[in-house]
């Protein structure tokens, strides 16, 4: 069993090894400025003016290791932090690319500091599968989530949603001990982790309405008493509260000590100008300059803006369509293509499994109430609970980003398939100690023990092929698309945005126009960059800046450039740009690309 245990730590080391070499060459991406901005803020000035849409728990992390670093403070001499209301992009920007700072070093510090949140996930993840399922499953589900590509992507960015995925384990693992074993221990760990877990993320608030139906299912299947079903359930709202009170509260307090009562209270108002149930906004707005309560009238803030934003929706390319509201299938369909499809073939053999496996129960008549399954099953049922609140909710929101809105589900799905894998691979070798056939055994039982031993070949085949699928794609991990979409350099076609062109490429960009193919010698490079990492910090004199709409067609740019050049659009561009014909880059489809710098810049020659 040891062994197992080790085997799991070698996995993390090893995933730990691919992202940290894998993000060397990566530029910041675009949500990376002003979080790396906002969260050096908040260390060195204690003032949460920047950023307030997100909790500050990944940007702390950051800030913190980058306090460390000699970092160029002019920035906090502009307009960006004096005046301007959230100023966050330029802010960011301008901290980071001043000339004086080593911005590779920068980059580096902040993205390998949030492996953090990807090991204490692993961590959490072998435990709950350990304790669930058994040390094989723990594995199993350490396999899954330590060489997903899409975990493995976001693990290194400074943004909210490896940590949320982290708060979500934590927060529901504690949970869970608290209502199975209910004590002052177990309470107060319960109520930290649901008040650390809000720090993640402000869609992890969802972990309130999760955990109040998981203590109504937790009553209806131990048949409590009124009293002590009345006496638990209010026990279980403050705690919820307490953890807002012990954890959020404090920490937003520091956070905001040195943020002027004055400049809170407007920035607030102009923030929350346009949301539109004056009933929730007003108050928080009145509550921004009053002392001791406008640490949770700011974390109310950053709740309200983030809502605000989901109504709001973005402008994206889904499928050949670009448009600024949500289409119901985009999260299904992005899901799908951006697994590996060894993935999806585990979970078709699970589904194999466990269908048999009902079947053999119901020919023998064992029907298990659904009173007795929710309390056989609770932590399964608690798992499927938030998988289905989360995803009803992004299918319903009017958001359409990127796969990385579902990484909070993404813990316990591995958790559960690597729990029923392992019982695949228990059985099969449960009947290979009895493998002859005994006399009176039907034909159903055979059919079932062939079909337990492929299932098990197939799942070592599978596995194989997931950690297969990892090292092909590094070290481009964003770009992940499997076989379906075709792979990474299909995956445009389907969509773009933070699944696949981030702004993570622009200084491989660069570095490839330092050093062009054989023969090459770019002395400029039009470009149209999906990001806000600072082009002309890398690019310098090389760079043109262009947009969709500078050239109509090769013509124009010949016209424009009479000895031609390179002209080099990003992903999302590229294919947003379609829109709009008269601004649209598709004459460029008539050209094949000389390079794709990462699988998410296309770059072009344009010759006379």
């Amino acid at each position: 069993m040891a062994k197992i245990s080790n085997i799991a730590v070698l996995v993390v080391l090893v995933a730990l090894a691919l992202s940290i070499t894998s993000l060397w060459d990566d530029s910041f991406i675009v949500d990376e400025i002003p979080h790396v901005g906002a969260g050096y803020s908040y260390i060195t000035k204690g003032d949460y003016r920047l950023n307030p849409e997100h909790p500050p728990l990944a940007k702390d992390l950051a800030g913190l290791v980058l306090s460390l670093l000699p970092v160029n403070q002019s920035a906090f001499s502009t307009q960006y932090w004096l005046s301007d209301i959230n100023g966050q992009w330029n802010f960011g920007r301008t901290l980071i690319y001043n000339p004086s700072n080593n911005v590779d070093l920068l980059a580096r510090t902040a993205k390998s500091a949030m492996l953090l949140f990807f090991v204490l996930s692993a961590v959490l993840i072998y435990r709950f599968a350990n304790e669930r399922y058994g040390k094989a499953a723990a594995l199993i589900a350490t396999i899954l989530f330590s060489f997903s590509p899409t975990v493995l992507a976001h693990s290194r960015f400074v943004t909210t949603d490896m940590p949320a995925l982290f708060g979500v384990l934590l927060g529901t693992y504690f949970f869970i001990k608290y209502l199975q074993k209910p004590s002052r221990k177990t309470f107060w760990l319960a109520a930290i982790a649901f008040g650390i877990a809000q720090l993640t993320k402000f869609s992890v608030v969802l972990l309130a309405p999760l955990f109040i139906l998981m203590v109504i299912a937790w009553l209806f299947a131990n048949s409590f008493s009124f009293k002590s079903s009345a006496v638990l359930f209010v026990r279980s709202l403050v705690l919820m509260a307490m953890g807002i009170i012990l954890v959020v509260w404090p920490v937003y307090a520091l956070h905001t000590m040195n943020y002027p009562l004055a400049k809170q209270k407007s920035d607030s108002a102009y923030n929350l100008g346009s949301y539109g149930n004056r009933l929730i906004a007003d108050p928080v707005i009145w509550a921004s300059d009053k002392p001791v309560i406008r640490p949770l009238a700011y974390y109310a803030t950053g709740l309200l803006m983030v809502n605000q934003r989901a109504i709001g929706g973005n402008t994206t390319f889904f499928l050949g369509e670009v448009r600024n509201y949500a289409w119901k299938n985009y999260f299904p369909v992005v899901y799908a293509i951006k697994e590996p499809l060894a993935f999806w073939l585990l979970t078709i053999i699970v589904f194999v499994y466990l269908t048999t496996k009902t079947q053999f129960l119901i020919s023998n008549f064992k029907f298990l109430k659904i009173k007795e399954w929710v309390k056989t099953y609770f932590v399964e049922f608690s798992m499927l609970l938030w998988i289905a609140i989360y995803w009803y909710l992004s299918i319903r929101a009017n958001l359409n980003i990127g796969v990385r809105h579902l990484l909070p589900t993404y813990g316990f799905v591995f958790i559960m398939l690597a729990g029923q894998l392992s019982k695949i691979i228990r059985d099969s070798r449960l009947l290979g100690k009895g493998s002859r056939a005994k006399p009176g055994i039907s034909v159903e039982i055979r059919d079932y023990k062939a079909k337990i031993k492929i299932g098990t070949i197939l799942i070592f085949a599978l596995l194989g092929w997931y950690i297969v699928e990892n090292i092909r794609v590094y070290p481009y991990y964003l770009t992940y698309f499997n076989q379906l979409a075709g792979g990474p350099s299909g995956g445009h076609q389907y969509v773009v945005d933070s699944n696949l062109d981030w702004g993570q490429d622009l200084k491989r960009l660069a570095m490839w126009v330092k050093n062009p193919p054989a023969g090459g010698n770019v002395d400029k490079i039009h470009f149209d960059y999906f990001g806000w990492a600072d082009q002309g910090y890398y690019l310098k004199e090389k760079l043109v800046w262009i947009n969709a709409g500078t050239y109509k067609d090769a013509r124009d740019f010949l016209a424009k450039n009479p000895n031609g050049g390179y002209i080099a659009v990003s992903a999302s561009f590229f294919m947003g740009s379609r829109e709009k014909p008269e601004t649209s880059y598709a004459w460029l489809d008539a050209h094949k690309p000389i390079a794709v710098i990462g699988n998410s810049i296309f770059v072009w020659k344009i010759t006379p």
